[in-house]
């Protein structure tokens, strides 16, 4: 697991953009108000020192003016002072508050320090200095203390722009209400979306959820549609192959019969037999080639391979018969590599091989042969039979139509083989001085110019 799928793992797509929008525009909205808090206690803390200053400022002015520490008047409320001794002893003002213990640190230059105390029981913000004033020991110096509640300090909130926040907290609960009204329009539209991926027999073009996701829903109704034509081709194929396979089990049963019985000769009906028998085994292996074809088409990866050595394979596996027939055998032309599958290549090969040997006249001729010109390459199957009938030849690509003997499956398996590698597939009459002399199967990849 990725840190991301840790960090965001799945959940409901409303609640995350719930979650992202508002979580970011209240945090923005937290953090300018923490900024003007911060801004103003701040502000508040430097006015309160300073108030400090100016306090301590009147009680020196006060007992300047006067005749010692003690005719300084109390200064304005909730201010108060203290005027006290080097070590501690009280002169004038406030008793209740508490000397400055660290007197020794306090700088001669009269430069006031600042700190919090205790006064009445309450948390207290006092400002210390040395001064020299009127009626004190001659050459000595006194504490000069004043002090303010720090709840003036703490009670920033009167000093908070209370109007500007109004807009803003304003401006994000309007926002807030935009941006839910958004996102459930967002999540109508995708249950759109949701129920047109559902329902793949609907027309796309009736689609009406967000656009982004058109190709989506056009991808997979494209799919749901090419799913059930090739379910409705396999159903209409199996029916075919059952069909066409009970017939020589059914003959096969009835030669069994016969052979029981005594009705005809063993030396007779035998070799009838094992026709049958060689007949269905093909039909068979054909319709396996149809399975291994399937598997094909899902792997989608063609690799050039080189045409003249798998046409080679297939000659040498087929020339028992070629041998058998007396043919004449030519495999011309250049080597050349084509994308194909070579297994399925050479299921092409031996069946197109088969038909030309089977269509072939004995002690004729058959090849093959391979070209290429501008952007095309070519693979030619050819021999010297009776030709192909106008009317008969649309049809030969369709499973379980055959010219003559066969099963019916071998050209249109051919021609799916073909399609599968991105090639085509065609039968041509050999015509020479008007007559026809054989037959070419034409494998081609590329287009020409």
């Amino acid at each position: 697991m990725t840190w991301s799928q840790r960090l965001l793992p799945a959940a409901s797509l409303r609640r995350f953009l719930l979650a992202w929008l508002l979580g970011g525009l209240w945090l923005t909205v937290a953090l300018i108000t923490l900024w003007h808090g911060a801004a103003t206690f701040a502000r508040v803390a430097q006015a309160q020192d300073e108030r400090l200053g100016v306090a301590l400022a009147q009680v020196v002015q006060a007992a300047a003016q006067g005749e010692g520490p003690a005719s300084a008047p109390p200064i304005a409320e909730p201010l108060s002072y203290r005027v006290s001794t080097m070590q501690g002893e009280w002169l004038a003002g406030d008793r209740t508050l508490a000397a400055y213990p660290w007197h020794s640190a306090l700088p001669d230059s009269g430069l006031a320090r600042l700190y919090v105390t205790q006064w009445g029981g309450v948390p207290a913000r006092a400002a210390a200095a040395l001064r020299h004033l009127p009626g004190a020991a001659a050459g000595e110096a006194v504490v000069v203390q004043a002090a303010e509640p720090l709840r003036e300090r703490i009670a920033l909130w009167q000093e908070l722009p209370k109007a500007l926040l109004g807009w803003i907290y304003g401006a994000a609960a309007a926002m807030t209400l935009v941006i839910c009204s958004g996102v459930a329009l967002a999540s109508r539209w995708l249950a759109r979306a949701s129920r047109a991926l559902e329902s793949p027999q609907v027309d796309a073009a009736a689609y009406d959820g967000p656009s982004e996701l058109r190709p989506v829903v056009e991808r997979i109704h494209g799919l749901h549609r090419r799913q059930r034509e090739w379910v409705g081709q396999q159903r209409r194929f199996l029916a075919d192959a059952s069909h066409q396979l009970r017939t020589p089990m059914s003959v096969l049963r009835t030669q069994l019969q016969s052979a029981i019985a005594g009705d005809v000769p063993a030396s007779e009906v035998l070799p009838q037999m094992l026709h049958t028998v060689d007949r269905a085994t093909g039909m068979a292996n054909q319709l396996l080639s149809l399975t291994k074809l399937e598997q094909i088409k899902q792997a989608g990866e063609l690799q050039p391979i080189d045409l003249r050595a798998v046409a080679h394979d297939a000659v040498v596996e087929l020339a028992p018969l070629i041998a058998a027939k007396r043919l004449e055998f030519a495999l011309d032309g250049e080597a050349l590599r084509a994308p194909a599958d070579a297994l399925m290549l050479g299921e092409l090969l031996r069946n197109l091989l088969a038909n030309a040997i089977h269509h072939a006249p004995p002690a004729g001729r058959l090849g093959i042969l391979l070209r290429a010109y501008a952007c095309t390459t070519e693979l030619v199957v050819w021999d010297e039979g009776q030709g192909l009938d106008d009317a008969l030849r649309p049809r030969l690509f369709q499973a379980f139509t055959a010219a003559k003997g066969g099963v019916g499956l071998g050209l249109s398996i051919c021609r799916q083989i073909a399609d599968a590698m991105g090639a085509t597939m065609a039968l041509y009459n050999r015509v020479e001085n008007g007559r026809v002399i054989g037959v070419d199967a034409v494998v081609t990849w590329g287009q020409g110019p």
